[in-house]
């Protein structure tokens, strides 16, 4: 078959369906968009000023920005290594190009469902080649409450993004085992990867479950084989935030985001309101419930790899409820790393919309009422969804209009214009997450943009953007403290009033210049990428290359696809 033969059978199988993806991507934002407003999510705050920083990195030309030179109210922040930033790329991007926010956001979350759609359908598509049971799937699994949850609720970028490349990893894994097919697991677990730590470790646990239940097949030959292919190329691929995540680790004490939780496991009033309820939450929702029940009451019918998946999902959500002894790990690192035990729902999640998906399709024999069945599942799957957006937007409007530079007042702050974005993305709120330990302490003077200069002098430096500021010395200063991060290991230029000079770093591992006249001076900071760096470089374009001509030898020079 040639490549326009091809062609044309993927138009003639799928469009169909591509085409039901975008209306039911507009539909997924419509009630929301409507309201034109936008809550400030939990994490809001906390990802528009990445999203900014990187925004603007990409106007001045220095993409993948290792530190925050532009946001977090220019501090030199190493969130932007240490935090992986596929997910918030393509939301950069569109910045430049849609200026208002309220539609930018909605814009945004339109796109990435339809994405999602596309993504979670051909992955399942690849593996089972049920055209059916793909959609139901994808619409079950991208439209579900809890995506709301994670991409408006919360508006956790990273964790949202992470979400969509699941099923690349479930069905590329399972790819691998009957066909020694491994792009998908690659493509799906270096995505991951890039968007997200907390749910690449997730997934890691998953998949060594999956291979342990397997491993008699996990050790044949050709299946250690494509495996380490799998591995081999997604270690390049996401060569451009391990190797720099190294460097900064290897060389500092970071400090993480603080512990305000106690880990703990929801309780079985937490599962059922939230599903009788629709609830906008993490928990779970009717088509997970419906995947758990089918897949018990039809169990016979099922798979070999369905029911191994069933058992897993249970053996998750045990891992996710009381009955699990958190209190035991409770004061240990995971209660840092993992913060919330309804992190791990996102594999249920995913394996309940799977085996819903499955069993509507095949439970009947008679095509029209398997089609019926599609339909009213789909029906359900968007009224379930709209009914979610409702509830965000009635949540909204009892917040208040952020009409200030936002402060943590406890309050509950919405976004009404352009404006109130404004004075959220810049206010002098910060964030101690990826600082040097060191530098906690001063903070308060960082955060402020506050420099010390002769001992305890204190002056404040006007922000520029894109690591310059201005500030007037009001007398000769013999050693001058900049309220910038200084980080072992990253090569840093620092020019003043346009030459550049020697710096160190003082007790607080902050940057530190000398020998200053009177009046006024301008600094810049530069961040150099060194030879650890480049090489990051060059193992991801390797890891493409391979992954490309992986890609053409499987779909175009392939006579069987």
């Amino acid at each position: 078959m040639n490549l326009k033969s091809k062609l044309h059978a993927f138009c003639r199988n799928h469009a169909i369906f591509i085409l039901m993806f975008m209306v039911m991507s507009f539909v997924s934002v419509a009630i929301m968009w409507h309201s034109k407003s936008i809550m400030v999510g939990s994490d809001l705050i906390f990802h528009w000023e990445r999203i900014w920083d990187l925004r603007e990195s990409l106007v001045n030309k220095s993409p993948f920005p290792l530190l925050a030179l532009n946001g977090y109210n220019q501090t030199g922040s190493s969130v932007m290594a240490l935090y992986p930033q596929l997910g918030m790329l393509p939301i950069a991007l569109l910045s430049l190009v849609i200026k208002s926010f309220i539609p930018l956001v909605y814009t945004v979350l339109m796109l990435r469902n339809f994405f999602a759609l596309i993504v979670a359908y051909f992955a399942s598509y690849s593996y089972n080649r049920i055209r059916k049971i793909s959609f139901v799937f994808a619409s079950g699994y991208t439209l579900a409450t809890t995506i709301l949850f994670h991409a408006v609720l919360s508006y956790d970028i990273g964790r949202s993004s992470s979400i969509i490349y699941l099923p690349l990893v479930l069905f590329g894994f399972l790819n691998l085992l009957e066909k020694n097919d491994w792009i998908e697991l690659t493509l799906g677990m270096s995505a991951i990867i890039m968007c997200h730590v907390v749910n690449t470790a997730i997934t890691i646990l998953f998949l060594i479950v999956m291979a342990l239940i397997n491993i008699v097949k996990i050790l044949k030959k050709d299946k250690i084989i494509a495996l380490s292919k799998a591995v081999g190329v997604t270690v390049l691929l996401t060569a451009l935030y391990w190797i720099p995540f190294v460097i900064i680790v290897g060389n500092n004490s970071i400090t993480l985001p603080p512990s305000y939780w106690k880990l703990s496991g929801a309780s079985l009033n937490t599962w059922y309101f939230s599903i009788i309820h629709n609830s906008v939450n993490p928990y779970f929702s009717v088509i997970n419930l419906l995947g758990l029940v089918f897949g018990i009451i039809f169990f016979t019918r099922l798979d070999k790899y369905s029911k191994q998946l069933l058992f897993v999902g249970i053996g998750f959500l045990v891992l996710c409820s009381k009955l699990f002894p958190w209190d035991l790990v409770a004061k240990t690192g995971i209660n840092d790393s993992l913060q919330f035990t309804w992190r791990l729902n996102i594999i249920p999640q995913l394996i309940f919309c799977y085996i819903f998906a499955g069993i509507v399709v095949k439970l009947f024999k008679t095509a029209s009422f398997t089609w019926i069945a599609i339909v009213v599942s789909t029906l359900i799957i968007l009224l379930l969804q709209l009914n979610a957006q409702q509830t965000v937007v009635n949540e909204t409007k009892g917040y208040v209009e952020l009409s200030h530079k936002f402060v943590a007042d406890g309050r509950n702050y919405r976004l009404d214009n352009n404006h109130d974005f404004k004075d959220m993305l810049f206010s002098n709120y910060g964030f101690v997450d990826y600082f040097p330990s060191a530098a906690v302490s001063s903070f308060d003077n960082t955060n402020n943009h506050i420099a010390t200069y002769n001992g305890h002098q204190q002056l404040k430096v006007k922000l520029l953007g894109d690591g310059m500021y201005s500030f007037k010395a009001p007398v000769a200063i013999s050693k001058m403290v900049l309220p910038v991060l200084h980080y072992k290991g990253i090569a840093y230029e620092v020019r003043v009033d346009g030459k550049t000079v020697k710096t160190t770093a003082n007790k607080h591992s902050l940057l530190t210049i000398s020998h200053l006249a009177a009046g006024r001076h301008h600094v810049q900071i530069i961040v150099h990428r060194t030879k650890k760096e480049l090489l990051s470089y060059l193992f991801a374009i390797i890891g493409i290359v391979l992954l490309i001509a992986a890609i053409v030898k499987k779909y175009v020079f392939n006579k069987n696809k």
